[in-house]
This record gives C-alpha cells, sequence and structure tokens, in this order.
C-alpha cells in the first residue's frame, strides 16, 4: 500500500517585502492541515482554527463513538431520529444535494463498501486490511448505499439497518468554509487554508497578486501537472485514484468507488481538480465527477446544476490530455509537457 503524500495540492508563493509569514500544522480529520497567515501574526487566529477544526473532527468522525456520526450510524434503522448539532444537520442537508445533483455519484452513505475494500474507518491507514470483496458481498451491500439519511431540522435518522455515514468526501471542505469564517472574524485578510489538500484562499498574498498553486501530476508525486492563480474566497479540491490505493493479483484498486457498481471508479481520469468559490462543492464535486468521467464532467459544466457550471475543472485522463475549463486559462502554467501531457482549454 502506498501512502499519499497528505498535501495533493502545492503552493507555490512569493514572500516580497511583507510581513513573515506564520503558520500552524496539526492532525485533524485523518490528515496533516495547516493554516499560513500572511497579513501579520494573530497567533489567536491560528488557535481558534484549530479549534474549529478539532470541534468539527468531533462531530463528524466515524470513529469517535460520541460523534454525532457515530451515534447516527449506531441507530441506522431503528425508526427513532438522533439529534444532531445544527452544523452537522446543515452538511448532511448539502450532502444530500450533492448526491441528488451527481445522480449518486458523491454518495455519503457508502461507508459500508468502502469498509469492505478496507477503505473505510475500521483502522488507520496503516493498519488498514485491504482486500477485494466477492461479487456477492458487494451485491449485499449496494442497497444500503442507495437510501440518504432523512434530515429534519436537527433530528436525523438512516432508514436502512446497516447503513452508515461517511462524509469524508465533504467534510474538509465544510471544515475549510468555517475557518475563513474564523479568520474573518479574528480579523485576517490574506492566509491560505490547507486541510489536507483542499486549498483555500483568503484575500490576496501582500504584494497585491493572487495565490498560485501547483496540481500534482498524478503519476508523479514530486512533479506538477500545472500552476494555476486561486482568487480571494476560492477552493482548490483534487481527487484522484493515485491518492490511496493497493495493489492484488497484479492489478490496482484506488479507494474512489463508483456507487452504481461497488468497484474503484474507472473512466478514463487520473485526477479532477475543482475550483469553486463554495468549498462545499469543491469537495464533493472532485470525486463525483471523477466517477461520472470528462465527457459527463464537462457537460455538466456546461449545462448541469448552478453547482457545477460556477466551477472551473481540471481533468487529467489516462491518455495523458489534461482538459482546463476556460475560467482558468488566465494565468495558468501549464508543467506537464516533459512528462508527456498535452493541455487543451475547453470552453462552453
Amino acid at each position: 500500500m502506498k501512502r499519499a503524500l497528505p498535501f495533493l495540492l502545492l503552493l507555490s508563493l512569493l514572500s516580497g517585502c511583507a510581513p513573515e509569514p506564520v503558520s500552524q500544522s496539526f492532525f485533524a480529520m485523518d490528515t496533516v492541515m495547516s493554516v499560513t497567515l500572511y497579513d501579520g501574526g494573530d497567533t489567536d487566529a491560528l488557535v481558534a482554527a484549530q479549534q474549529e477544526v478539532n470541534r468539527l473532527d468531533q462531530l463528524w468522525s466515524r470513529t469517535r463513538p460520541e460523534s454525532d456520526v457515530s451515534r447516527l450510524n449506531a441507530a441506522a434503522g431503528s425508526g427513532t431520529p438522533v439529534e444532531v448539532d445544527p452544523d452537522t444537520a446543515a452538511l448532511l442537508e448539502q450532502a444530500d444535494r450533492a448526491a441528488r445533483e451527481s445522480g449518486m455519484a458523491f454518495d455519503p452513505v457508502m461507508a459500508p463498501v468502502m469498509d469492505a475494500w478496507g477503505f473505510g474507518a475500521t483502522g488507520s491507514e496503516s493498519t488498514a486490511v485491504h482486500r477485494v470483496p466477492s461479487q456477492a458481498e458487494l451485491d449485499a451491500l449496494l442497497p444500503l448505499t442507495r437510501d440518504l439519511p432523512r434530515v429534519e431540522g436537527t433530528a436525523v435518522s438512516l432508514p436502512l439497518a446497516g447503513q452508515a455515514v461517511d462524509l469524508g468526501g465533504i467534510a474538509k471542505g465544510a471544515a475549510a468554509g468555517h475557518v475563513l469564517e474564523v479568520l474573518t472574524g479574528h480579523g485576517v485578510g490574506s492566509a491560505i487554508i490547507d486541510l489536507g489538500g483542499n486549498i483555500t484562499a483568503l484575500g490576496e498574498k501582500p504584494d497585491g497578486s493572487p495565490f498560485r498553486v501547483m496540481v500534482k501530476d498524478p503519476r508523479d508525486s514530486e512533479g506538477g501537472i500545472c500552476v494555476l492563480s486561486l482568487a480571494d474566497g476560492a477552493t482548490c479540491s483534487t481527487s484522484g485514484g493515485y491518492e490511496r490505493y493497493f495493489e492484488a493479483d497484479g492489478r490496482v484498486y484506488h479507494h474512489i468507488i463508483d456507487p452504481s457498481t461497488g468497484y474503484p471508479a474507472r473512466s478514463g481520469l487520473l485526477s479532477v481538480t475543482v475550483v469553486s468559490q463554495d468549498p462545499y462543492w469543491a469537495d464533493a464535486w472532485s470525486t463525483a465527477l471523477f466517477v461520472l468521467g470528462a465527457e459527463e464532467a464537462l457537460d455538466l459544466w456546461r449545462e448541469g446544476p448552478e453547482t457545477v457550471q460556477a466551477m472551473e475543472l481540471i481533468l487529467v485522463e489516462e491518455s495523458g490530455r489534461v482538459l482546463v475549463t476556460e475560467g482558468l486559462e488566465e494565468g495558468l502554467e501549464f508543467l506537464g509537457e516533459e512528462a508527456g501531457y498535452t493541455c487543451e482549454i475547453v470552453r462552453r
């Protein structure tokens, strides 16, 4: 099992004549995170940001017995709603919307199938037991992934016994939105929030130019596909099969499961990068579009839900073609030629 580097997107920043950046790194939501301030050393803001992420982790973790998610999963099929924190209810509503708009390509109740592959919350990545489940096992589990949680205010229920919510595909994006609010509440105007590879920009660099982000080469963890500009408030999120995978009988199985089959998605894509002004959607849709493939992803970008039409995309195909939607063209620096990639700007 190869453990991917914790940062899926690497920052490319110019220091210039400005206050020294102040950064804090910490571990939460099963990944390394960091918050870096570029307009002064407000350590209170850094502490508050970390505390907010830790608070959300306590609500949304599948491995904490008293979390909202664990209590909800324990009550699955009982018919008794579970009272959850308003932030949990709001996140479940967003997850429901992403699931329905993507035709269930994003599925917040895939936990039983993920666990069957060893990609779930059954243990740390270093101790997880990865295996290829039988078709009979998947056939028994897949019906549990097609009924979404029922949310009425802060009362939530799972209709079927054996169901389990896993919000890992949207929780870090949601947390980024919360951290943005915390930082602005502390008067921070220039910062980068890196929550396990979901990169969110607050403001601009001290010299007035936009923050620049490098999108990784999915075939080379040390290389990059391109560098792009990240506007104030925008989040850049990448999903790819190279992040977590294992090999069995000469075949590679990655962690992005297609909810329609229960098997790792085979969409012809190596990675999907989504840039959005809403961190929820950047996180959830990068996974969904990876499952759907390039053609359907671009169809949704052109004529799909407003959430997707408002995004910009970078789709890296197995063929080596890199499709970049037109909103990212200005300031784009393509780096993939030497690695055999070609770049194509896609227009509406």
